[in-house]
């Protein structure tokens, strides 16, 4: 890996659940978005302690947290329409309810990485699959990814590239704003309120990925780049801003304490969320 965190840990471990959450809600994150793979994976299991450690947190410290699912398309457990169709029952009848699962306007929140990229799922297999789970559109859907043709079904997007080309080109904040710009349009043409996420990002570096093809660097320029990042994010009027990422240290996208940075990363984040937050 890139740089390695402060203290290692093992992501199953309460302790260290109890410790993000801490140091997250501290510096102004709301929630976490959480790598789920399906029902009876570690991943599941990891999400029903991280809503527990929320609920102490809350308890201790009146700081509420609140996190959301994150459907990996290409988890095996979740390959074919029927074992999306259950997965995705499993998660609203177990988690969904809860008082820190993430609510927006009252309807609790969905994400899915990129759901038309690989598996062959269409648009027409995921107006399926909603059909199946959320008739009413009880939920809001948010999907991962550039292609605003998934509004049809979805009901905004999110960027876990956080539009990294941006960074490289020095037009960070086009770039964002082009995005906002869509989806106003969209909302404006089909009389909607789809949902623009801006993404932001420290930096990324997957070359050390085993066996992985067509890597690249977003150098973090100590901290410069997650201060541009954040910038152009806040002035396209985001109705979201995620982070990429907390703690995927695979990929040298963390905003984690690590031996190389210390806490810079979440020291500028306490800046950046108390200026959006106002």
């Amino acid at each position: 890996m890139s740089d390695l965190p402060t203290i290692q840990y093992t992501s199953s471990d309460e302790t260290t659940i109890a410790r993000q959450v801490s140091w997250a809600a501290g510096v102004g994150i709301t929630g976490f978005i959480s790598s789920w793979w399906g029902p009876g994976d570690k991943t599941d299991s990891n999400f029903a302690r991280l809503l527990t450690s929320s609920a102490t947190l809350e308890s201790a410290t009146g700081s509420h947290f609140a996190s959301a699912i994150y459907i990996e398309n290409n988890a095996p457990a979740l390959q074919g329409t029927t074992n999306m169709i259950h997965a995705l029952q499993f998660v609203i009848a177990q988690y969904v309810n809860d008082p820190h699962y993430f609510h927006w306007h009252g309807k609790p929140v969905i994400f899915f990485a990129s759901p038309i990229v690989g598996n062959g799922r269409t648009l027409a297999t995921w107006a399926f699959i909603r059909s199946q789970v959320d008739p009413q559109n009880q939920e809001i859907w948010s999907a991962e990814g550039t292609d605003l043709s998934v509004l049809s079904v979805f009901d905004g997007i999110h960027l876990f590239s956080a539009g990294y080309w941006g960074i490289l080109h020095g037009d960070m904040a086009a770039v964002d704003q082009g995005f906002r710009s869509q989806i106003d349009a969209y909302n404006s043409t089909h009389h909607t309120q789809k949902i623009w996420a801006a993404g932001v990002l420290p930096g990324y570096d997957d070359t050390r990925v085993p066996g992985r093809t067509g890597t690249y660097i977003v150098p973090r320029n100590n901290g410069a780049t997650y201060r541009t990042s954040w910038m152009a994010a806040m002035a396209s009027d985001p109705d979201w801003i995620t982070i990429t990422t907390f703690n995927e240290w695979f990929e040298g996208a963390m905003i984690e304490p690590s031996i190389h940075y210390g806490n810079l990363y979440l020291d500028l984040t306490v800046q950046y969320a108390k200026l959006w937050h106002g």
